[in-house]
């Protein structure tokens, strides 16, 4: 997982596309047994937006994954 996890990246597709791929990734993960902790998880998702969401995103207060997610796509 932590390959393409790391390799995965939002390019021109929607907030919505990336996330589904990314939690897809996460829950069929070839190594069932490593679980990401919050903020691991937050860094590779930030990681891989496109570079105008991630900047957004940055510069807000994040309280957990969901709204890191909700951040995205209001600066989508």
């Amino acid at each position: 997982m932590g390959r393409e996890l790391g390799e995965l990246k939002q390019g021109k597709s929607t907030v919505a596309e990336y996330t589904q791929w990314f939690n897809e990734l996460i829950r069929y993960s070839s190594d069932a047994n490593e679980v990401l902790c919050e903020r691991t998880k937050m860094n590779k998702y930030r990681y891989g937006l496109r570079g105008d969401i991630a900047h957004a995103v940055s510069l807000q207060h994040i309280t957990d994954f969901g709204d890191l997610i909700q951040k995205a796509y209001s600066a989508e």
